[in-house]
């Protein structure tokens, strides 16, 4: 049986708990960073970027890095040098639904077909869940990746079989392999030892992405960081915020009693924090007391509400612990200081960024009259204009400059200036406060000319069908040990 190896744990120790993204109110607020000490810039001065999902961060290049749930929509895992393997997990898949029967069904075999694909090798095997059999389905793919094997795995409903098949067909020709230090410049998702293009034209798959990451600091092993990304919920729900759970905790400890040692948490830091383009989050960095046979740890956690339907804004959840041995929080001293933890924390998560897409190669001669960029193409603030156009940022309420503008090849991609809340003093003076963002920018036109620019641009394959429903299930998935997922479409 293959088993992936989850080093990294993506929970906490029950201080900061996992929790949806925190909408606030209109006064944004971009926290200062705390510089490395001496002893860590050592550390950072030689860094890779990581590419998860849309995503990528920068972390010391000794990091080791561990990966949780990929489900993009549908679980999908890639295993180097182990086709062999894979096609005896195939077999023993098979032999156990053969060998259990569905008493709903007047005791037929769980196994409901066995498909040979030729392009890629491989199999598709479907069975009913369980015994019972009351029409969801278990829906595995086994195919052969050069001499990697991919393994596809879904819970889809009866009614919907043949498309979920079908779905983990075009997943199984599309994928390829990637090593840790690729970046791929183009449309999708990447994933532990590979890489998921998108679909030309309108996706198949319901943009209900979910990706678990985490990262192990080699000069300090008790330290971990780990990000878990998901849709955005369609209806924000105060409750699942950071913020509103550790005021419950607070409340509940109080109420349980009054000298609570867990009452005496040092809050280093507490607030708004902005990271690139996502808008203002909510960050906690925690000190835990000493307790007995439990060691004072930092427990550090921050959380993004997302736009529903945006995967390049997604629900993102990020938490770091010290203390850590054996996956347990307090087993161990803490090697960082506080301030050492702080500077760690703001070093690394100012990093995490939407992956460019589209980019031309460096060096390579382009001009205003040759557009290489198709039309929907999306860049992020920060990064290289890969084309000169007209360009739509992704605020509507942009003021400063307009919602589009001319941005030349080669040219550093712009924040935006944003109309803000004015305050009473302000509306009497008549003046309006703005604020600058980052920001999505999308390509809508190669003129020059904004006044023309076709408002229909299309846009890039990933960004298709975002105005599709989420799945439920992706989006009340707060964490747990989850093998396999259940493709949205049709889903009541």
């Amino acid at each position: 049986m293959i088993t992936k190896r989850l080093i990294f744990a993506l929970c906490t120790a029950g201080l900061l708990l996992p929790a949806a993204f925190d909408a606030l109110a209109n006064d944004r607020k971009t926290v200062k960073m705390t510089l490395l000490p001496p002893r860590l810039q050592t550390m950072f001065d030689n860094t890779k970027t990581v590419c998860f999902g849309r995503f990528m961060i920068d972390v010391p290049a000794s990091a080791t890095t561990a990966w949780g749930r990929a489900s993009v929509p549908v679980t999908v895992l890639v295993y180097p040098n182990a086709f062999g393997e894979v096609r005896k997990e195939a077999r023993q898949f098979i032999r156990e639904l053969e060998s259990e029967k569905a008493i709903n069904l007047n005791n037929v075999p769980l196994l409901i077909s066995v498909e040979d694909v030729s392009r890629p090798e491989g199999q598709i095997v479907a069975g009913y869940e369980g015994f019972e059999a009351i029409g969801t389905l278990v829906i595995r793919g086994f195919f052969k990746l050069n001499d990697a094997g991919v393994i596809v795995k879904t819970r889809p409903l009866l009614s919907i079989k043949d498309e979920t098949t079908e779905l983990i067909r075009g997943i199984a020709r599309r994928i390829r392999e990637r090593d840790e230090t690729e970046v791929p410049a183009e449309p999708g998702n990447c994933i532990e030892y590979g890489f998921l293009p998108d679909e030309s034209g309108t996706p198949k798959e319901n943009p209900g992405e979910l990706i678990e990451i985490g990262f192990r600091l080699k000069e300090f092993p008790d330290t971990q960081l780990s990000i878990a990304i998901r849709p955005a919920q369609r209806k924000f729900n105060e409750s699942n915020t950071l913020e509103w759970q550790l005021a419950r905790l607070e409340r509940d400890l109080k109420a349980e009693d009054p000298n609570h040692i867990r009452l005496k948490t040092k809050y280093l830091r507490k607030g708004k924090r902005t990271i690139q383009n996502w808008g203002e989050g909510f960050e906690a960095l925690a000190r835990s007391p000493e307790q007995p046979e439990i060691h004072s740890i930092h427990d550090f956690g921050m959380d993004f509400q997302g736009v529903a339907k945006d995967p390049l804004k997604p629900f993102i959840n990020i938490q770091m612990q010290t203390g850590i041995a054996d996956n347990e929080a307090g087993a161990t001293k803490p090697l960082l200081s506080d301030a050492e933890a702080i500077a760690v924390w703001d070093k690394i998560t100012s990093t995490i960024r939407v992956r460019p897409t589209g980019m031309a190669a460096p060096g390579t001669a382009k001009t205003d009259a040759q557009p290489h960029t198709p039309l929907g193409e999306l860049a992020a603030t920060g990064r290289t204009c890969p084309q000169s156009g007209t360009w739509e940022s992704s605020e509507p309420s942009a003021i400063e400059g307009g919602q589009r503008r001319y941005i030349k090849d080669g040219d550093i991609m712009p924040r935006i200036a944003v109309r803000g809340e004015p305050s009473l003093w302000q509306k009497i003076k008549g003046e309006t406060p703005s604020h600058q963002f980052a920001t999505i920018w999308k390509l809508v036109g190669y003129d020059p000319n904004p006044a023309i620019v076709d408002v229909a641009a299309p846009m890039p394959p990933f960004a298709q069908g975002l105005l599709d429903a989420v799945s439920a299930k992706s989006e009340n998935s707060t964490g747990g040990d989850q093998s396999e997922d259940t493709p949205p479409q049709g889903q009541g």
